[in-house]
């Protein structure tokens, strides 16, 4: 059972944080088993007019159990940078999956400057729901290249393979 709250929660602001880290570590009733709380004081906490709040001890603890990375993402953004996961898979060719990350960046940045330039096809504007779904492609890319620099950072340091 995920977690789709009802209430609007303003893209970005704390609760919308909270609801999205619910959401990633499983729903209410996953939060309700990692976090030991009732059902009501869970939603209390990602409630936009509920002055509950969640601690950063807890915040951490869904995050360690479940992998979820909206709190990470919106810490990142709020520190003036990008949080980016480092998942590889034991079979991953990372020169293939880099190379293929360049020519999707390269097409997604055209498709970009073409969408912000006014011409008979675009107003010259993007609006938030398509701003949400070039971030969410931008950050799928952004990752295999991250994952990409981390295995570089290795072999510079002298580990011959790049293996973690």
């Amino acid at each position: 059972m995920g977690f789709k709250p009802v209430k609007v929660r303003p893209y970005g602001e704390a609760k919308a944080v909270v609801a999205q880290l619910f959401e990633e570590a499983g729903g209410v009733p996953a939060v309700m088993d990692l976090l030991e709380l009732s059902r009501t004081r869970v939603y209390a906490l990602a409630d936009p007019d509920s002055t509950n709040e969640i601690s950063y001890a807890r915040v951490a603890k869904l995050t360690e159990a479940t992998g979820a990375t909206a709190a990470a993402k919106d810490l990142a953004f709020l520190a003036g940078g990008i949080f980016m996961p480092l998942e590889a898979a034991e079979d991953d060719n990372w020169l293939a999956l880099a190379g293929d990350a360049s020519r999707k960046h390269a097409r997604n940045i055209a498709a970009l400057m073409d969408s912000l330039s006014e011409t008979e096809r675009s107003p010259g504007e993007i609006d938030q729901g398509e701003a949400r779904e070039i971030l969410e492609v931008l950050d799928q890319q952004l990752a295999v290249l991250a994952r990409q620099r981390a295995k570089l950072a290795r072999i510079a340091a002298g580990d011959e393979d790049g293996e973690a």
